[in-house]
């Protein structure tokens, strides 16, 4: 029997932080959206995800739904167009972002990222961030 890859053999471990992520649920209240969507659209795929975080479901649904129930429209309105764009929602404990990237072939490709937001007290003392890792090198 041939010997396991030596670069490859622990490439799963990659990705459990990203599956542990989307299989969390978000905390919090909605503290920004950011966004270069057309404004209605923005305004739908905020709607649909603030709706999937009132329902409990995880961020990996949530995004899901925020990409057929809103973000698949920009096929109709930028038909034979390109066209990039994003959305993130920051919550006070997680950020997700959703990109769209269409094609002017029709195609279209979503892609989203997911953060866990680190709070950092302020020093009253030093008046700014006390951060311990903000020194080191």
């Amino acid at each position: 029997m041939a010997d396991n890859c030596s670069i490859t053999a622990k490439a799963g471990g990659s990705s459990k932080g990203y599956e542990q992520a989307v299989s969390s649920n978000i905390k919090g209240s909605l503290q920004e959206v950011e966004s270069d969507l057309p404004e209605d659209i923005r305004d739908h795929a905020l709607h649909v995800f603030q709706a999937a975080v009132m329902d409990h479901s995880n961020v990996g649904d949530a995004i899901k739904r925020v990409q057929t129930e809103a973000l698949s429209k920009i096929d109709e309105r930028f038909k034979g167009e390109r066209y990039k764009g994003f959305i993130k929602f920051d919550y006070d404990t997680s950020v997700v972002e959703i990109k769209v990237n269409k094609f002017g072939n029709g195609n279209s490709q979503f892609s989203s990222g997911i953060g866990v937001k680190k709070m950092v007290c302020p020093d009253p003392f030093m008046g700014r961030l006390s951060d311990p890792n903000m020194n080191k090198r």
